[in-house]
C-alpha cells in the first residue's frame, strides 16, 4: 500500500520522476531553511528578471527591501548584506532586474507590484576594490517614463548589445517599448513603441541574441500569441525588424517569460501558456536557433490540484546543460500548499525531452513557506563554481539551491 506521502510526492512531480526521486540513494537534498530574510514579500519576484550574477569568485543578489535595493553577496559564512547599498538607494525602486559588466552591475527598478508604477529607474553599482574586498558605488542614472502618464508598468528588463548600448524594455499600459542609451546609460531615448493593443495583463522581455542582434519577445493574449522584433546592434534606435510570430492560437500565450543565452547561440524561452487543464502541458519551451529557426515544446503537465507556475530557464557555459524550472503546489493541500521549487534538465539535441525533475527547494513545514519565482543568472553557469539559485516566500525569506550539486549525477554522464 502506498504511503499517503508518496502519493503526494506523485502527485506533485509526475509518477515517473517521482519514482526516480524516491529510490535514488544520492538524491539531492533540498534545502529546508532560509538563507536569509528581507522586509519584502517575495523579493525574487519578477518573472522575467535575473537578481543574481557571479563576479569576483562569488554570488551576488540583488533584491528590494522595504526602503530600497538590498545587495546581498554569498559567502563561506553564508549570504552578508552590504548595507551600504541600501543606505546609499533608500528610496529607489527595489524590484529589480540586472545587467552585469566588468566595472559593476546596471540595474532597472520598479516600485511595489500594484499595477500603479508610471516610471522605471536606471541605477548602477560601480565596483571598487579595496584591500581583500569588494566595495560598490551606488549612482542613480535616469528615470524613463511610458508614452503617457496613464501607462502602468508591470515589470521590465535590460541588456546591452555588442557595441556597449544599453536597451530597456516593458510593456507601457497596452504598448510593447524599449528605450535605448548609447551614453553610459545616463541620456535615453524616448520609449520606442514596438507594437500595441496587447493586453494590460501582458509582459515583455528584452535578450541578447547571437550575430551582434538583440531582440523583444513578448506576448499578447489578445492575439493568443507569443512574439518578438529584433534589432541589429549598431543601426538607428527605432529601426526594428518586422514582427515575427513565435506562436500563435490555442491558449499558448500567458505573461510568464523567461529567457537565457547558451554559449552556441541558442536562446531559449520559458514560457507558460493559457490551457490550464489538467493532464495537459502547462508550459512551453521555445527554443531559437543560431540561425533564426523556432521550436516549440510543451512540457509541464499541469495536474487535478496542482499549479505549476512562474517558469524560468537557466544555462551553463557547457551547451549541453540546459534546465527550466518552475514553482509548484498542491492546492489539495491547505496553504502554503507544499509549495516548492523544481528543476528538470533539457536535451538540446531535442528540447520537448524534459526529464529528471526534481524538487530542489522544499520549505521546512514550520516556516508556512509559499516559495515561488525562482530566479538565476542572465549569464551561463561558471564551470568552477556553485551553480546557484534563488526563490523566496510571502514573509521575505530567501532559498538557496545549487544545481551543480542538484543535478551530479547528470553532469556525470556529460
Amino acid at each position: 500500500m502506498i504511503s499517503p506521502r508518496a502519493l503526494l510526492i506523485l502527485l506533485l512531480v509526475g509518477t515517473r520522476a517521482a519514482a526516480q526521486h524516491a529510490i535514488s540513494p544520492d538524491c539531492f537534498a533540498p534545502t529546508a531553511d532560509p538563507c536569509f530574510q528581507v522586509d519584502y514579500p517575495m523579493p525574487t519576484a519578477d518573472k522575467p528578471q535575473s537578481k543574481l550574477w557571479f563576479m569576483d569568485g562569488c554570488w551576488w543578489a540583488l533584491l528590494p527591501r522595504a526602503s530600497g535595493p538590498s545587495l546581498w553577496q554569498r559567502t563561506d559564512n553564508g549570504w552578508k548584506e552590504h548595507a551600504e547599498v541600501n543606505e546609499k538607494l533608500s528610496g529607489v525602486p527595489g524590484r529589480a532586474d540586472v545587467w552585469p559588466d566588468r566595472s559593476g552591475v546596471t540595474a532597472v527598478g520598479l516600485a511595489e507590484l500594484d499595477k500603479t508604477n508610471r516610471s522605471i529607474t536606471v541605477f548602477r553599482l560601480a565596483r571598487k576594490e579595496e584591500s581583500s574586498e569588494t566595495r560598490w558605488e551606488p549612482r542613480i542614472l535616469a528615470e524613463l517614463r511610458p508614452p503617457s502618464p496613464d501607462d502602468a508598468i508591470e515589470t521590465a528588463t535590460l541588456v546591452r548589445d555588442s557595441g556597449g548600448n544599453a536597451w530597456v524594455a516593458a510593456v507601457a499600459g497596452t504598448k510593447v517599448c524599449v528605450w535605448a542609451s548609447s551614453s553610459g546609460a545616463t541620456a535615453w531615448s524616448d520609449p520606442i513603441v514596438l507594437a500595441e493593443r496587447v493586453d494590460q495583463d501582458d509582459i515583455c522581455v528584452v535578450t541578447p541574441l547571437p550575430k551582434n542582434h538583440i531582440g523583444v519577445i513578448w506576448s499578447d493574449q489578445v492575439r493568443e500569441a507569443v512574439l518578438m522584433r529584433t534589432h541589429a546592434d549598431g543601426t538607428p534606435a527605432a529601426r526594428w525588424h518586422e514582427e515575427e510570430v513565435i506562436e500563435m492560437g490555442n491558449k499558448t500565450a500567458d505573461d510568464h517569460l523567461n529567457t537565457s543565452l547558451s554559449t552556441d547561440g541558442t536562446l531559449w524561452v520559458a514560457s507558460k501558456n493559457e490551457a490550464d487543464t489538467a493532464g495537459k502541458p502547462q508550459f512551453v519551451l521555445r527554443v531559437r536557433s543560431a540561425d533564426g529557426t523556432w521550436r516549440n515544446c510543451p512540457y509541464g503537465i499541469r495536474r487535478h490540484t496542482t499549479r505549476p507556475s512562474r517558469p524560468i530557464v537557466v544555462v551553463a557555459s557547457n551547451p549541453s546543460m540546459v534546465f527550466t524550472a518552475y514553482g509548484d503546489n498542491d492546492r489539495a493541500i491547505p496553504f502554503p500548499h507544499d509549495s516548492r521549487i523544481v528543476f528538470a534538465h533539457v536535451d538540446p539535441a531535442a528540447p520537448d525531452r524534459v526529464s529528471s525533475p526534481r524538487a530542489v527547494i522544499v520549505p521546512a513545514g514550520a516556516h508556512g513557506s509559499f516559495v515561488q519565482n525562482a530566479t538565476g543568472p542572465r549569464n551561463p553557469f561558471p564551470m568552477h563554481a556553485p551553480w546557484i539559485l534563488l526563490a523566496s516566500d510571502q514573509q521575505g525569506r530567501v532559498y538557496e539551491a545549487d544545481l551543480r550539486r542538484a543535478f551530479s549525477d547528470e553532469m556525470e554522464n556529460r
